[in-house]
Formats: C-alpha cells, sequence, structure tokens
C-alpha cells in the first residue's frame, strides 16, 4: 500500500501538467511546424493527404 500511495505522489504533478483541452486545426499545424523547423536534423513533417473538409492530415 505504501508503495501504491509512493507512485501516486510521484505521478500526480505529471498528470496535472497535462493539457487535455481539444487542440484547433491550425494550433496543431503551427505546433508541428515550429517543431520541424526548430529540429529540421531529426524530423520532418509530411502531409499524407486532405481531409473531406480539405485541411491537410499532417
Amino acid at each position: 500500500m505504501d508503495c501504491a500511495r509512493l507512485w501516486l505522489g510521484l505521478l500526480m504533478p505529471a498528470v496535472a501538467a497535462l493539457d487535455f483541452s481539444y487542440h484547433h486545426q491550425p494550433e496543431m499545424e503551427a505546433f508541428l511546424k515550429n517543431v520541424a523547423q526548430n529540429y529540421s536534423s531529426i524530423t520532418h513533417l509530411h502531409s499524407i493527404g486532405k481531409s473531406v473538409q480539405v485541411q491537410f492530415c499532417w
């Protein structure tokens, strides 16, 4: 039981820091492009097509 309390105490701050809100297409696209630009030596951003709403799928 003490082990479970320890793990719970360690994990709660990390879970509380996560953002579980909905991210809209423009902000997700900006985030992905920013990551690809800042880490171009290890990342590549490719579109896999467009949605039925004619938005790029990254």
